[in-house]
């Protein structure tokens, strides 16, 4: 195991800083005193006018505590307590209790190098996600220490310094001073924001780009609730929704019972999630608006995620007196093993060890094929607040349904690819994909728009019927971007003209039937998506749709595609 022993001298420096802005800003002692006791003194244990003249190990002992008795009764001769601490101003129990908790196990900056690098990775950016440097070089400091003392040693929670004043002044209260009396970071605050005891990391990317392993499975991703995760996102309120299929999402989480093993090595469970997975096996990158890892409640809501473990033995505390400095120090070795858990996902787990927490964590990992349902839940009773039913508005149409789900704003949000010709290409393929009429002909599968929020009834929901073939895509005259004409530029040219290239209907039995068909159109209005001012007999003006441009009604629509029977 290795220790950073410029940390002692950072916190020094720490250490006053603090002193100096207690004084300046005039904190109440109260919220501030035990804070400047733990991350910003443990790691400055020592008395200059030590009588101990040992320098080197001078207690050591095994087992799952660690605390001042334990201490004392394994001193070796010539040592006490009062000649290795001075009590001036924190006493020795506290200065022992310090040891234990953050200078015995291995610290999250001494695995990843500093604080920056913990809290930008947690996020989902820093070097390791985002760097120009080979990855191998980024990610070097994490592989040898896995190589070295991944498996032996207790990892702590993770905890700073820098966030000791900081968290003592944005959390604390002069009822509840102990709500900021710590260092952890919002991702991974125990005390305030992790009431489920569980964590989670979910990746969206590895680095060599030839997937997740077998053995990870994937997930669908429903939604993401922006306030849940100010720090990482930094978006004061919003959310996001992912309907229908999206990136390959890899997520893993580990829960802990309190005062139970698996609380002890908590640290071990969330670098084996965390910083083992991306160093190992190149996974990278966080759910847009989302911490890469984080309690579960700060993260965003998913159909299931991979469950692992972390167990160990006995530890063998050993603590270090330099004889010429007076300053102890402590390290630990302990045999770790890191395992799948036995049960088949992280919410069987989670109800086999907190059954009390059952319906909760149903609401973050909702189960294979759940998004649909919570998505329509959510949408409907926490943000749009639909009452009751309406004749014409807010129909479900799904796959089952018999409908492709291409694009959409508003309550349908489905932004495009952003790579255009792979959007097109798609586009095309579901329109090409062997739709059959009444005589089992080929045809071209029916466009369809569904408008919520449309001011004319006539154009709530529209078909449109491909006559003649689509032309290549690409910018050059006589291309098109196919989608695009839908989005954003309803153009006539090349080949998109009423009646002739295609035929517009007003339900799907008509469009079939090839009966009552839209008479009226027009084109070509920079920025103007589908259908302009088209009509069943005349122009209406006001009912097309943009993703560029603002000034219609058409604020909350769908585009789909028909899928191919499958009878």
């Amino acid at each position: 195991k290795f220790k950073a022993s410029n940390l002692y001298k950072s916190y020094q420096t720490y250490r006053l800083l603090l002193s100096i802005i207690i004084q300046r800003h005039h904190t109440p002692l109260s919220i501030m005193s035990k804070a400047t006791t733990s991350l910003a003194i443990a790691l400055l244990v020592h008395n200059a006018n030590s009588q101990c003249t040992t320098s080197g190990t001078i207690s050591t002992f095994s087992g799952k505590e660690c605390n001042r008795a334990l201490f004392e009764a394994n001193l070796v001769d010539g040592c006490t307590v009062a000649d290795l601490f001075d009590t001036t101003t924190v006493d020795a129990d506290t200065q022992i209790a310090d040891l234990c908790k953050y200078d015995a196990p291995v610290q999250f900056v001494e695995i990843n190098g500093y604080y920056q690098l913990d809290k930008r990775y947690f996020n989902g950016g820093g070097p390791l996600i985002d760097s120009a440097e080979p990855f191998g070089v980024e990610a070097g400091r994490i592989l040898r220490f896995d190589a070295n003392s991944g498996g032996n040693t207790l990892i702590g929670w993770p905890e700073y310094a820098a966030l000791v004043g900081y968290n003592a002044q944005e959390l604390s209260t002069e009822e509840n001073p102990e709500l900021g009396d710590h260092g952890y970071p919002p991702n991974f605050d125990i005390v305030n924001s992790c009431d489920l005891n569980t964590v989670m990391c979910c990746f969206i990317d590895d680095v060599a780009d030839t997937g997740f392993a077998a053995e990870d499975s994937t997930t669908d991703v429903c939604r993401h609730d922006l306030l849940n995760s100010p720090k990482a996102n930094h978006i004061k309120d919003g959310w996001s929704v992912f309907p229908n299929a999206e990136t390959s999402t890899h997520c893993v989480g580990f829960t802990w019972e309190d005062g139970a093993d698996s609380d002890l090595f908590k640290g071990n469970a969330l670098y084996d999630i965390s910083l083992r997975n991306t160093a190992n096996k190149g996974y990278i990158k966080s759910i847009p608006g989302a911490p890469l890892c984080g309690c579960i409640e700060q993260m965003p809501i998913v159909e299931k995620a991979d469950c692992r473990t972390a167990t160990g033995g006995d530890i063998t505390f050993t603590f270090a007196h330099d004889a010429e400095t007076g300053e102890v120090t402590a390290s630990n070795v302990v045999d770790v093993t890191y395992a799948d858990c036995a049960e088949a996902d992280l919410a069987a787990h989670i109800k086999a060890t907190h059954p009390t927490f059952a319906d909760a964590i149903d609401m973050h990992l909702v189960g294979d094929g759940g998004c649909a349902a919570d998505l329509t839940t959510y949408l409907n009773d926490e943000q749009f607040l639909v009452a009751g039913t309406h004749a014409t508005k807010y129909k479900s149409i799904t796959e089952a349904d018999g409908w492709k789900f291409v694009a959409g704003e508003g309550i349908r949000f489905l932004p495009p690819k952003i790579d255009a010709e792979a959007a097109d290409a798609e586009f095309r393929a579901l329109i090409n994909a062997g739709c059959k009429d009444d005589g089992d002909v080929d045809r071209p599968c029916l466009i369809r728009r569904f408008c919520d929020s449309c001011s004319s009834e006539t154009h709530r929901d529209i078909y449109y019927k491909r006559l003649t073939p689509i032309p290549e895509f690409g910018e050059a005259e006589g291309q098109v971007y196919f989608l695009d004409l839908f989005l954003n530029n309803w153009n006539s040219q090349p080949a998109n003209v009423l009646n002739t290239d295609f035929e517009l209907y007003s339900t799907y039995e008509d469009a079939i039937a090839g009966t009552n068909g839209w008479k009226a159109c027009n084109y070509n209005d920079a920025g103007v998506g589908f259908p302009r001012d088209c009509g069943p007999e005349w122009n209406i003006g006001s009912q097309w749709n943009s993703y560029i441009r603002d000034g219609a009604s058409a604020n909350n629509h769908g585009f789909y595609v028909e899928l191919p029977s499958t009878a």
